[in-house]
């Protein structure tokens, strides 16, 4: 019996310190939700804007880019933080030209990990503010070899996220699951030749923005945009265990203080 007990003494240990490795690793977990938090990220560099350059060449090095990302103009945004718009506070992103054309403006910012994490078992949520019809948002998880899973979903149709209030966006990184439907047959992954998508060593989470500048582009958290700009808006961004992970991490450590109460009563 103490052979028993012994037994599964080390098995849950040896769990155990495979759970603690990962998180030493680099821990995924993160969550952005308040006025502070998006400026702290965005004051230390965990958020940043993505030049329109790379953007673009982003998308033209992958044909399952839909039509609406190929024919856009891309663009530098402009990123703050908002106290209050529409009873949220969070990260405004603005981008655009003055020439009039109602051709489709595109944009990005990244979050960036201080580490590669490992995002299996995780599942990762945002809530977006799409401000007109037929805006087009996507997420792109990056690796540390370039390679990215990208995910994309359009605005203002039936069954879609509504244009003029928040949506909460959550997905699974390893199955491509999502609670919204998908535009374009996204998920998708690019793979750089040589190098398969790693969801082990992401190293950005990268949010794009594709929307028709039209007169009388509704005004933003900071009030109206130049006509030819466009806007979005997010209220948080975070990364969390996924329901059957947290179960079984929760479960591993409660054995083992089970365990260990049980040796001190022995």
């Amino acid at each position: 019996m103490k052979r028993k007990a012994k037994f599964v003494a080390a098995a849950l240990c040896g769990l155990l310190c495979l759970v603690a490795a990962r998180a030493d690793a680099g821990s995924p977990l993160f969550g952005i939700h308040t006025e502070q938090d998006w400026r702290d990220a965005l004051q230390t560099g965990l958020i940043r804007e993505v030049p329109g350059t790379v953007f673009e060449q982003m998308v033209a090095e992958e044909e399952a880019w839909p039509d609406e990302y190929k024919t856009a103009e891309f663009f530098t945004p402009q990123l703050e933080v908002f106290s209050d718009f529409d009873g949220e506070a969070g990260l405004y992103m603005a981008w655009g030209n003055d020439d009039g054309s109602q051709v489709r403006r595109a944009a990005a910012w990244d979050y960036v990990y201080p580490q590669d994490p490992n995002l299996n078992g995780t599942t990762i949520d945002f809530s977006i503010f799409p401000p007109f019809p037929s805006t087009l948002f996507s997420l792109n998880l990056i690796d540390a070899n370039g390679n990215y899973r990208e995910w994309i979903w359009h605005a203002g149709n039936p069954g879609e996220p509504l244009p003029g209030q928040w949506s909460t966006l959550s997905i699974n990184p390893a199955t491509g699951a999502s609670n919204w439907p998908t535009f374009g047959g996204s998920p998708f992954i690019h793979n750089v030749p040589g190098f398969s998508f790693d969801l082990s060593s992401i190293q950005i989470l990268r949010f794009n923005e594709n929307i028709s500048w039209t007169p009388g582009f509704p005004p933003g958290p900071m009030g109206n945009v130049p006509d030819g700009w466009v806007w979005n808006a997010w209220n948080h961004v975070q990364v969390t265990p996924e329901p059957g992970t947290l179960f079984v991490w929760s479960a591993l450590i409660g054995l083992g203080l089970g365990y260990g109460w049980w040796r001190r009563r022995r």
